[in-house]
């Protein structure tokens, strides 16, 4: 399955509601949706940011044998004590992205249009995820930093799950650590493309333990034409 990709964001109150709003301003109505509804979702999400000042938002994907796919969940999985949260589908963006937000404000997923066959079962599998994340049934499978100019700006966590129909499921889960400077720019774009185009400059490896195993670090450094320095390590366990 192609790659997984996410990116969770601890932002400043101002920068939460701009991201927030343009998901929602973005995005396609199903039939059953009323603008009413639309309205009112956009008011309780604004509301929850207000409440708490800062916001957690994610972006989660996930892949079963080679195809990318983002779901978020809606129904329920009868878990004894694990508390399993609901998502609801909010429609499509502009880019024919299905979006989902859960009930507590605090996830936005998107799924390209070729990667849900079912919004139900995509649901019912994420909320297996979700019951698995929470009692932490999952494997750490990699770990991927980003630094620009030498600040901190992602980490993310590629985690294996295993469904109780024995699929596997790699999903990444994690988030930004400051106001993540390349997100939504063009010079994100840019360096997307320089890593498509190849391997940065190559700066070694190091070590480092995570969740109690060591990790062995690749890291590659990356110049955008700004002069924007790009730091990308992958850590994959020993």
């Amino acid at each position: 399955m192609g790659r997984v990709a996410g990116i969770v964001g601890n932002k400043t109150m101002s920068k939460n509601i701009e991201n927030i709003d343009r998901y929602l301003k973005g995005v396609v109505q199903p039939e059953h949706v009323s603008h009413q509804h639309r309205q009112q979702l956009r008011r309780e999400v604004l509301e929850e940011i207000e409440r708490r000042k800062t916001m957690f938002v994610r972006k989660r994907a996930w892949k079963v044998a080679a195809v990318l796919a983002i779901v978020i969940a809606a129904g329920a999985i009868a878990v004894v004590g694990v508390n399993i949260g609901r998502y609801y589908y909010y429609g499509k963006n502009d880019d024919g992205a299905h979006i989902f937000i859960s009930e507590d404000r605090e996830s936005v997923v998107t799924l390209s249009d070729d990667e849900v066959t079912d919004v139900e079962q995509t649901r019912r599998d994420l909320e297996e995820i979700e019951s698995l994340r929470q009692q932490d049934k999952r494997e750490l499978l990699k770990v991927e930093e980003m630094m620009t100019d030498g600040t901190l700006e992602m980490k993310v966590y590629v985690y294996k799950y295993e469904l109780s129909d024995g699929r596997i499921i790699d999903m990444r889960e994690g988030g930004t650590e400051g106001e993540y400077a390349l997100a939504g720019t063009t010079k994100l774009q840019e360096w997307r493309q320089l890593r498509k185009a190849g391997p940065g400059e190559d700066l070694g490896t190091y070590e480092e333990v995570v969740r109690n195993r060591v990790f062995s670090f690749k890291r590659e450094r990356y110049y955008l034409s700004d002069g924007t320095e790009v730091l990308w390590s992958v850590g994959l366990p020993k």
